[in-house]
């Protein structure tokens, strides 16, 4: 915006005129020539003065009018509305653009939380109906005892899916919205030693190797355990998409005032289509169809180490392997 456009500039511009046509005026007229009808031009001058300022401090107020009037048609019904009316590039034009943004970023918002629910009333819907029609069925007649255990085990795995999903989301509900206070300093590379022990006990079932390579004594502010959970998805994550007698690196360096973490598995990879979403809140990729969890584990960790204002990189090809890098701030 040019200085000449602000409405500062204009109102200071119409008040230094104002003063200064007045004063050579009386000085010009009354002192120095002393016409006899300097009090009649005074007056015609002064009045016209008052109507640019008058002018001018209308369109300011109406700009301000309308701007108000079209806020208050706003709503949480109808956030994809913005203020238009208003093109002028002064203070008013700026607040009309400041807040066209946030109703954008109100709007993603919003749709994002709607998806959200629906997403968990979806994710929530199959195991209770599940668990509905096996004890329908069950009442139905009289069973043999191995039938009842058989029926009261399938219900234990549909209720582990209701509590894993419930955990999840309160977990990432927490991630979003942290609570300051709890930051404290902690050894990176202590986590990080810890997670890669959990990983190898982890990866016995299927043989995997876990090699780590860990920077010692690398402090950082933070959140130590929800940290330490974000981690631990994507290393349980790589565990499970990797094929048996597969290989995991976890490595930890410093580079300047960054901790890079990388886990690189040998695995089955991510397709290139995948790539961008396999951070969305329920999303399960399509070689995800007999691996157990809701698809949250990675938004979790996403959104973990956004709150430590770190970010997460992925680099995968098919059939070669997937790399994840968290950069996290140590200042």
């Amino acid at each position: 915006m040019k200085k000449t456009e602000s409405l500062r500039f204009k109102l200071f511009f119409w008040y230094v005129v104002s003063l200064a046509l007045l004063g050579f005026f009386i000085i010009l007229t009354v002192h120095i020539y002393q016409y006899k009808y300097s009090a009649y031009v005074l007056g015609i001058l002064f009045l016209i003065l008052s109507v640019i300022g008058f002018i001018t401090i209308y369109k300011i107020t109406q700009s301000i009018t309308n701007f108000s009037l079209q806020i208050r048609q706003i709503s949480s019904k109808n956030l994809d509305k913005r203020i238009l009316s208003i093109k002028s590039d002064d203070e008013i034009g700026k607040l009309a653009l400041s807040f066209n943004e946030l109703l954008n970023r109100l709007d993603t918002a919003f749709k994002r939380e709607r998806q959200f629910i629906a997403d968990v009333a979806h994710e929530m819907k199959t195991p209770i109906t599940t668990l509905r029609s096996s004890f329908e069925v069950t009442l139905q007649k009289e069973r043999l005892n191995d039938e009842y255990k058989k029926i009261i085990k399938d219900s234990i795995i549909e209720t582990d899916r209701l509590t894993t999903t419930l955990r999840d989301v309160l977990n990432l509900a927490w991630s979003e919205v942290p609570n300051e206070n709890m930051r404290n300093m902690f050894d990176l590379s202590e986590l990080i030693n810890e997670m890669s022990e959990i990983a190898q006990k982890l990866a016995i079932k299927k043989q995997i190797t876990v090699i780590n390579s860990i920077t010692p004594h690398i402090q950082m502010l933070g959140f130590r355990e929800r940290l330490g959970r974000a981690i631990l998805n994507i290393i349980d994550n790589a565990i499970k998409y990797t094929s048996y007698n597969g290989k995991i690196h976890i490595s930890l360096i410093r580079e300047y005032n960054n901790a890079l973490i990388i886990i690189k598995d040998n695995g089955q990879g991510i397709e290139e289509s995948e790539l961008e979403h396999i951070f969305d809140r329920f999303y399960r990729g399509s070689k995800a169809d007999k691996v157990f969890g809701a698809g949250l584990g990675l938004a979790i960790a996403k959104a973990t180490i956004g709150i430590h204002k770190g970010v997460i990189q992925v680099k995968s090809k098919p059939k070669m392997g997937s790399t994840f890098t968290i950069a996290l701030p140590l200042t």
